[in-house]
């Protein structure tokens, strides 16, 4: 299944419902912006000062700026880093929701979507 992952929202519901247990491969595709930084689902690194500062307040903060995260329910604690590609067990059922890594409230200067294809393997 393919869904796009706008990078203006804060949450976006993929309305793929993921089994507790189960493996899936998820591969991203595309281009987003941050502001005026291109990037893909990989994210980047700290380009100037106030992203420096600023880095703790990511909604991941270990993961890099607009790296694609993805949640089941918007569970915090099932938080992960999807990227370009990964390979993940769900630890519970529910559906699978994504955000661009960003600080909230910054989400405005957004733009752009990555198209996501998620896949279970076992």
């Amino acid at each position: 299944m393919e869904v796009s992952v706008d990078s203006r929202l804060l949450w976006v519901d993929t309305e793929v419902v993921l089994e507790a247990g189960k493996t899936y491969r998820l591969r991203a595709s595309g281009r987003w912006h941050d502001a005026s930084i291109d990037t893909d689902a990989a994210g980047y690194s700290s380009v100037n000062t106030f992203q420096r500062w600023t880095e703790g307040l990511r909604r991941a903060p270990a993961a890099p700026w607009f790296s694609l995260i993805g949640a089941i329910d918007r569970r915090r604690d099932t938080q992960f880093i999807i990227g370009t590609e990964c390979t993940w067990r769900a630890p519970a059922s529910g559906r699978l929701t994504c955000f661009a890594n960003d600080v909230r409230g910054f989400y405005f200067n957004n733009s752009g979507s990555i198209t996501l294809a998620v896949e279970p393997i076992s």
